[in-house]
């Protein structure tokens, strides 16, 4: 028997309208996800990157950053690349140098053309530059590294001139760097150096004859990669080389001028690998087997995190739609079904993030306070996950509902009362979703900030698409929908597992909860230990076969790895000082500074590498007083130790503070923390020449620990703004506070199971090399679940409402239970699909690799996406498989004996 649909209702209005105007809305969808998909720029190109550039403005280590922007406004390295060269476990030979030589020849050059490029595109057109001006600096150090390449050239060339291949064409760069001498003799040309500057050009013809006919100029060349390079120190600098080579290995560092997580690093990193490619293809061979040389340091882990990240988006994408595709097939076995809900999701993901790219292109093109939406680099996958789970679900709600209801009415009317039926199910759960997902908009860091605004905005485009398209196409296409399949009869077919399961759960429900409840407390107590036990360390989240990482294990091997990541200290006096006194108080504050628990190394502008401690002083016949003579008038302390900005001019100091340990490490916060609470006690005490100055410290491990600070704030905030958020929600559509309550109490009990769990399988799966679970996955984890996690409970506890107009509550929700069995739990197997589809990237490389499909090794993954795809996935399986199959059936049925004893 079937029951009537209340006319009137806003959800039977609703779909008359759409069932009434079904070729109007159909067209709408074409012509709108045309042209926002049209119309919208790539997300690449609006997106996006880093953590610690969207940390709260008021934090040190951000008003810090902002002080060196300040003081140091010409150009500033922000990151770099470090190339190791090294040999496992031996010392390298001298051939290996050599090869080393190649490498730098090519770099150097890179940099001249680089700085040649800025001073044109600061207007430079020719001739001697203004002394002084930026200009002359870019110009300077262009000449002095193309000096650099031809030295390099000319070493490297007399010692392999034996071994490189004589047959093959020669090109500006092999076997010479004819390249080098050519743009050398333009620039010297333009200063005036005539005699110079021929000798150069016809060296340059006499290695490369055609050169000048096809030689494009400097602004015509691709360096787009190469313009954020600012230096490049190496091994072979008589004044600081001696700290970038030890026996076993040798380094060449790019400084750069972009953050570490700039999306340009990608390109750099990408010529950077190639460049060393090409020396290893046409050098490597003059030495022994053996030599590595791999890029790391801050910028090449940034890059390859993107690049990481980048590739897990397609992975993601690719592999939700195969699995859902799976799935439906599985379920449905009619073609015509399993594309609908494809169709749909497609439609929507195409306007929801077309759309969402036109808002924020324009929030990019005209930033403003009032109107500032941003979308990151791995905010599409979270997107498109959830806009495939949560869309996919809400048809297959839908489709269900229809195939009820078309077995006893006609097709219109089983349309119509189905889309009725199933409306309020789908508000409730998408709005559980969306309130969740937007109260991240509450959070302090920005990332957290805009992403889960975005996402909520996209699942209501979602839960749109799905109230108007998706019940256009099937009533469009009509009964055959279901084609092979007969929907006649499908309301007398027995209630089969579920049926069963209904009853006995209702039989025992005391024995039903408990149970339960004490198999998930177990993971769960484990979970609520682990949930802080998190890492922050960027480099620990690539996988080990990443380049980047590879390079950084050499580089601790046989460097301190803090030596590339100081704590710089800042130190603004109030009035200013004459620079002697400036000198003398920084003299005095450095002895102190290596008293200090945790201090390496501090380095000043006496001593930039912070090579002399206090205890070892430098003699009149010390062999390496030259080396520090010759460090002062070096590029890496010009400039560097000393603002020459107006409002900072003899008030600034600057103190760079190497700290032992890792710079992502726990204990290497804590001293950095100890370091600035000294700091800041210098600046108390009236008796210290520091008195009343502005203390701000920036660096890799002071913004790691405000980031762990502005996190942990956000986590505690949330969760509890979530938690109310929902209830409310819940309360509203079931209008029964305690099962709201309890409902959200098992969400978060499958939570810390969930965290449980996960932190158990990587702890196995990784072994030592574990360093815990990724810090955004407590947070994402726990606000998608709770509010996924509702979406099944509604869809249950909506239909028992519903099913109550012809019975008690008892026979109610065994026919709920009976009838949504099937379908929530194919809902649960699309969701947990969708996220688990975010591990690809962890296995789906190596399985081509292992079956011989592809032939290159598998690139970086991040550990991250991998660890979070698995805890979304698992914990929507609890929730499908456990919580709503025996928790919440058994609680209600527990109530319901109760209201009748009372």
């Amino acid at each position: 028997m079937t029951s009537p649909v209340p006319a009137g209702r806003p959800a039977n209005r609703l779909a008359k309208l759409v069932i009434r105007f079904w070729y109007v809305i159909l067209i709408a969808w074409i012509v709108v996800a045309a042209g926002v998909r049209l119309s919208a720029p790539k997300w690449a190109s609006i997106a996006y990157d880093g953590d610690f550039e969207y940390l709260p403005a008021d934090l040190p280590s951000v008003a810090g950053g902002r002080l060196l922007d300040q003081a140091f406004p010409d150009e500033r390295a922000r990151s770099e690349i470090i190339i190791v060269l090294s040999r496992d476990d031996e010392p390298l030979i001298e051939s290996d140098e050599y090869v080393a030589l190649d490498l730098q020849r090519r770099l150097s050059h890179r940099l001249a053309e680089a700085s040649i490029a800025k001073a044109k595109q600061l207007g430079w057109k020719g001739g001697i530059p203004k002394e002084g001006t930026r200009i002359e600096e870019l110009l300077t150090r262009a000449r002095k590294s193309l000096d650099e390449s031809i030295k390099a050239d000319a070493r490297f060339y007399e010692k392999f001139i034996d071994c490189l291949p004589q047959t093959a064409v020669a090109t500006p760069t092999e076997p010479r760097m004819a390249v080098a001498y050519w743009d050398r003799g333009e620039l010297l040309k333009e200063f005036g150096e005539l005699e110079l500057a021929e000798s150069d050009l016809q060296a340059a013809q006499n290695l490369l004859p055609d050169i000048k006919t096809w030689l494009p100029p400097i602004e015509q060349r691709e360096l787009e990669p190469w313009q954020s390079l600012l230096g490049i120190l190496s091994w072979n600098d008589p004044a600081i080389g001696h700290r970038l080579k030890v026996p076993e290995a040798r380094l060449i560092r790019l400084q750069l001028e972009s953050e570490l997580a700039a999306t340009g690093n990608i390109a750099t990193l990408e010529v950077v690998e190639q460049l060393i490619a090409n020396v290893q293809a046409y050098s490597g061979h003059c030495t022994q087997p053996g030599l590595s040389i791999l890029p790391t340091g801050s910028a090449a882990i940034g890059g390859e995190t993107l690049i990481a990240a980048r590739d897990a988006i397609r992975y993601t994408e690719v592999f939700t739609v195969l699995m859902i595709l799976i799935i439906l097939a599985v379920v449905y076995r009619a073609p015509i079904l399993v594309f609908i809900p494809l169709l749909s999701i497609l439609a929507a993901v195409l306007t929801a993030t077309g759309g969402v790219a036109l808002l924020a292109g324009w929030a990019r093109s005209d930033p403003n306070d009032w109107f500032d939406l941003r979308v990151f680099t791995t905010s599409r996958i979270f997107v498109v996950v959830i806009l495939f789970g949560a869309g996919t679900d809400y048809c297959l709600f839908l489709i269900a509902r229809l195939r009820e209801e078309a077995a006893s009415r006609p097709w219109k009317e089983a349309c119509e009362v189905a889309l009725t039926r199933v409306t309020p199910a789908l508000l409730g759960s998408a709005f559980t979703t969306v309130v969740g997902l937007g109260m991240l908009w509450i959070a302090q860091f920005g990332k957290f900030h805009h992403t889960g605004p975005i996402i909520a905005l996209c699942l209501l485009i979602g839960l749109l698409v799905s109230l108007t398209l998706t019940p256009v196409l099937i009533y469009a296409i009509g009964p055959c929908v279901f084609w092979p399949s007969r929907v006649v009869g499908y309301e007398r077919k027995k209630a089969g597992i579920w049926g069963r399961l209904s009853i006995m759960i209702t039989r025992y429900p005391w024995l039903t909860l408990g149970g339960g409840i004490l198999i998930l407390l177990i993971p769960a107590s484990f979970g609520f230990q682990e949930e802080r036990h998190v890492t922050y360390d960027m480099s620990g989240q690539l996988s080990h076969q990443a380049v980047s990482r590879r390079g950084l294990d050499n580089l601790t091997q046989h460097f301190s790895i803090g030596d590339s990541n100081p704590t710089t200290v800042l130190l603004v006096k109030k009035q200013p000082s004459p620079r002697e006194t400036m000198n003398a108080d920084i003299a005095e504050l450095r002895k102190a500074l290596y008293e200090l628990d945790g201090v390496r190394a501090v380095r000043t502008a006496s001593d930039p590498l912070g090579d002399y401690p206090p205890d070892r002083h430098m003699g009149l016949l010390d062999p390496n007083a030259w080396r520090r003579r010759l460090l002062r008038e070096h590029p890496i302390s010009q400039r560097y130790f000393f603002s020459e900005t107006a409002p900072y001019v003899d008030r600034l100091a600057r103190i760079d503070v190497v700290i032992k340990g890792d710079p992502f490490g726990a204990a290497t916060g804590e001293s950095v923390a100890k370091l600035r609470g000294w700091l800041q006690e210098q600046a108390d005490d009236p008796k210290s020449p520091w008195f009343e100055s502005e203390v701000s410290i920036a660096g890799t491990t002071a913004s790691i620990i405000d980031l762990r600070r502005v996190t942990i704030e956000d986590n505690q905030r949330i969760k509890i703004a979530v938690i109310l958020a929902v209830l409310v929600v819940l309360v509203v559509v079931l209008r029964k506070f305690w099962l709201s309550v309890y409902l959200i109490f098992t969400v978060l009990l499958s939570y810390y199971a969930t965290v449980g769990l996960t932190s158990g399988f990587f702890a196995w799966l990784y072994g030592e090399n574990y360093l815990g679970l990724d810090w955004k996955l407590p947070l994402f984890l726990f606000v998608i679940l709770v509010a996924v996690g509702q979406d099944y409970n509604v869809y249950l506890v909506t239909r028992v409402l519903e099913e109550q107009h012809q019975g008690g509550w008892l026979s109610a929700l065994r026919r709920a239970v009976a009838r949504t069995g099937g379908i929530i739990t194919a809902c649960g197997l699309v969701m947990a699909a969708t996220f688990f589809s975010m591990t690809a990237s962890a296995w789906f490389p190596w399985l081509m690799y292992s079956f011989g499909i592809s032939d290159s090794p598998p690139k970086a993954m991040l550990q991250g996406i991998v660890q979070l795809g698995f805890a979304l996935g698992l914990g929507v399986l609890i929730d499908t498989f456990f919580v709503r199959t025996f928790l919440v059936p058994s609680f209600i049925t527990i109530v319901d004996r109760y209201q009748k004893q009372n």
